[in-house]
């Protein structure tokens, strides 16, 4: 790979100036020349076919969606990126550096984008504009580890030993990352002259990684100045080149081009994003075909198979992943939510808590878990994981309302509950599910501090003045018998059953005949918050949705 890096990276110093062929990429369409960096064109006619064929695809790409007034900005972000990334992989980091600028410009908020050119930097030994970069990705995505570890490296090689140390323990906490994160640390305690210490880091290292053997010179270092020259001079014997392993799922990634996957995978995201199913499913076959082992890509793979109709093979995709590694945190949650959506509750709740295992934040494992617990009637263990839920980056409203239902199934008081309700409306006023509910407890509440007819009538004719739905109609006739308008209660129940008939016999129309007994005796439901009641109960899983919209972090 090294020839293949030197020939193409001399090739292109030389032609560096000479355009051979315009395109939209240099010069810019008009519409972009005041927001962009022009990337020039130039001759690759030596470079290795599979890397010459990845950029001009790359590249072609990059220019059709810049002619395209109308082409997202994300979309182009992402594939400024991808050529950024073949270019730094080929060393020309010039083009890599304008292509990742375009790329934060247009999707300033996506972390990827950041981090490359962090690492970039840090390559090229920028190293101020290197922590400059890793700062702002760590604001964008605080929970990668890898951060820590290229922060580290950036304060060490800037002679900050206290901040380096810092953030390279935190570093060494990652399994991955511990090996070169001690590496580091030793290196400090060399400079510190702790001699015993470094050599106890050194080691360990070693042991975590027995193929590094760029740590046997510092070893031998240690080893002398604690005066053991025996101990120095093996160590010396040993001494090579490899640093110790890095688990870097992004730098990963551009490792990978060298087999020439990636643009296959890049291709087989955008047919799954377009809704051309099968075709997707074809290129990330393909490219899996050159890169077998990026459980990564199986597991898009899996969800494009799932999505093309063939849960089966979607199914033991994800198996085979997990074979290989049974701690991969989206296959894990993706075959739960198989398992669920089966009928199998039981095992996709022990798939769930193995996700949680693995990443205890994970949002959508304590979504579904919750779900599957709310089912069982375990409503205290179902809030916590509502509320764990509700700390993900992206919001979850059916998660904010059933947190509620749970407490007050788990017996938590009208009054409080009533309150965190009050609280959660005042802060997302337009869900009105919550309105919703809030209308229910005023009206039955059996606490004289929460029921409140007349309130909870003036909320559910707000809510069928925003628009007009079965529920909306039901909450009004359980307000207006609740402020003991009867006559008018009954009417309107009467003419939800009539129109619930029509949907066919089920739970629904037996709960709305029950309540519609209950009005003509001019009687009120007991509970505020039935669990019949199709409003108050976890959403059903749609396994479909969640393969095609739920976020992959590394998608290959």
């Amino acid at each position: 790979m090294k020839g293949t890096q030197s020939c193409l990276l001399a090739l292109l110093l030389l032609c560096l100036c000479r355009v051979v062929q315009a395109d939209n990429l240099d010069p810019l369409p008009v519409t972009w020349q005041d927001r962009l960096q022009p990337v020039p064109l130039v001759d690759i006619s030596g470079a290795e076919a599979i890397g010459r064929t990845a950029l001009q695809r790359t590249r072609e790409n990059v220019a059709t969606l810049l002619a395209d007034p109308a082409s997202d900005p994300r979309a182009l972000a992402w594939a400024f990126g991808e050529l950024g990334n073949l270019y730094q992989l080929f060393d020309v980091h010039t083009l890599a550096e304008q292509c990742y600028a375009n790329a934060r410009m247009l999707d300033p908020a996506n972390f990827r984008w950041v981090y490359y050119a962090a690492w970039l930097a840090l390559s090229d030994g920028r190293l101020e504009q290197a922590l400059e970069r890793l700062q702002q990705a760590t604001r964008l995505n605080p929970d990668y580890p890898p951060i820590q570890l290229r922060l580290g490296q950036v304060w060490y090689d800037l002679n900050q030993l206290e901040k380096a140390k810092e953030v390279l323990q935190r570093a060494a906490q990652s399994p991955g990352l511990r090996a070169i994160a001690l590496y580091y640390l030793g290196q400090i305690d060399l400079l510190e002259k702790r001699y015993p210490e470094a050599a106890e880091r050194f080691q360990e290292a070693l042991s975590l990684d027995s193929q590094a053997s760029q740590l046997h010179y510092p070893l031998a270092r240690a080893y002398r100045a604690m005066g053991d020259v025996e101990s120095a001079r093996k160590q010396l014997a040993l001494r090579g080149r490899q640093m110790p392993a890095v688990d870097d799922p992004l730098v990963a990634e551009l490792e990978a081009l060298q087999k020439g996957a990636r643009p296959l995978f890049a291709r087989g995201m955008r047919e799954v994003e377009q809704g051309e199913y099968e075709l997707g499913v074809r290129s990330f076959q393909e490219g899996v075909g050159r890169d077998p082992g990026n459980l990564n890509a199986r597991v898009s793979l899996s969800r494009a198979l799932y999505l093309a109709g063939e849960p089966a093979a979607a199914k033991a995709e994800l198996e085979r992943v997990l074979s290989e590694d049974p701690e991969q945190v989206l296959g894990n949650f993706l075959l739960g939510v198989l398992q669920e959506s089966e009928g199998a509750d039981g095992l996709a709740a022990k798939r769930m808590e193995k996700v949680l295992q693995i990443d205890s934040g994970h949002a959508g494992a304590h979504f579904f878990l919750a779900n599957l617990l709310m089912k069982e009637a375990h409503f205290r263990s179902a809030a916590e994981h509502y509320a764990a839920a509700l700390k993900g980056v992206q919001d979850n409203p059916p998660a904010r309302l059933m947190r509620l239902v749970a407490l007050h199934r788990a017996g938590g008081p009208d009054a409080q509950v009533a309150a965190e309700l009050q609280r959660e409306m005042a802060q997302h006023p337009q869900q009105q599910m919550l309105q919703y509910a809030y209308t229910r407890m005023l009206a039955l509440s059996r606490e004289e501090q929460v029921q409140n007819p007349a309130r909870a009538l003036e909320l559910a004719r707000e809510l069928t003045t925003s628009i007009a739905i079965p529920p909306h109609l039901e909450v009004l006739a359980l307000a207006q018998a609740a402020d003991g308008q009867y006559e008018q209660a009954v009417a309107l129940q009467e003419q939800l059953l009539f129109g619930a008939a029509w949907m066919g016999p089920g739970t629904n129309l037996e709960r709305l005949q029950r309540t519609l007994d209950l009005f003509r005796e001019q009687r009120l439901p007991g509970e505020p918050w039935p669990e019949d009641d199709p409003m108050l109960m976890p959403p059903h899983t749609d396994a479909r949705l969640v393969f095609r919209e739920y976020p992959a972090a590394v998608p290959y």
